[in-house]
């Protein structure tokens, strides 16, 4: 039986789960709404889908369980769990009746290059999430309308996604411009301020040299001016 109708029917569904209190992780209608529509998207009942989509960092993931359900129901593909312990994870993808299409493997030493969550605490269950989903994305890709990701690892997904910082460019330091901005300086102060405002300036170490000496016999003039 078809649940879900319209919005109406998903804002109603999503206010009856919440109020229940069963879903601990929910902390609005909003968020299991954005549960349940993830879902519908993915094919997903309702209850399954609150139980097994998660929302990380604002966006929906699916649980391994649930992805590896997809692939044997699909009709079309199912999976053989060839090796499976706290060190590896290996899975051969297979498309009925018989063709072999390939292998996911994950280890534990990819998890700790990826800095994947949960290693020590669940190194099984992780390893087989990696993999399963890898698996999905390599040889099934077409079970989901767009690319999913479990939440074992959205953090990698999350750092690859953050914006390329542009080195900052500096302009360009001539010894014209040096000595000018050497020539400015007033007091001992601003030439020690200056000299600390760029590292280039180490290069000119020796003009500043002979600037601090300059300005200290103007101070020391100045001091006998005054007596």
């Amino acid at each position: 039986m078809e649940l879900i109708r319209s919005t109406q029917d998903a804002m109603s569904i999503a206010e009856t789960f919440y109020a229940s209190g069963m879903f601990t992780d929910i902390k609005s209608s909003s968020q299991a709404m954005v549960k349940i529509m993830a879902g519908q998207e993915f094919g997903i009942p309702p209850f399954a889908a609150m139980s097994g989509i998660h929302l990380i960092q604002g966006k929906p993931t699916i649980g391994a369980g649930l992805m590896a359900q997809r692939v044997k129901k699909s009709g079309k593909y199912t999976y053989n769990v060839l090796q499976l312990n706290d060190s590896i994870c290996e899975i051969e993808f297979i498309q009925l009746p018989k063709t072999i299409l390939g292998k996911s493997t994950f280890t534990i030493e990819d998890a700790k290059k990826a800095a994947t969550k949960n290693i020590d605490r669940f190194p099984k269950n992780m390893l087989f999430a990696r993999a399963i989903s890898n698996g999905v994305r390599w040889f099934t890709p077409d079970i989901y309308e767009s690319v999913v990701y479990v939440p074992e690892e959205m953090q990698e997904v999350e750092q690859l996604n953050q914006p390329i910082q542009q080195a900052e460019v500096l302009p360009q330091l001539t010894d014209e411009a040096v000595i000018h901005s050497i020539e400015c300086c007033e007091s001992l102060a601003e030439l020690k301020a200056l000299y600390n405002s760029d590292s280039r300036f180490a290069n000119y170490k020796q003009l500043f040299s002979i600037a601090k000496t300059k300005l200290n016999e103007v101070k020391k003039n100045d001091v006998q001016s005054q007596q």
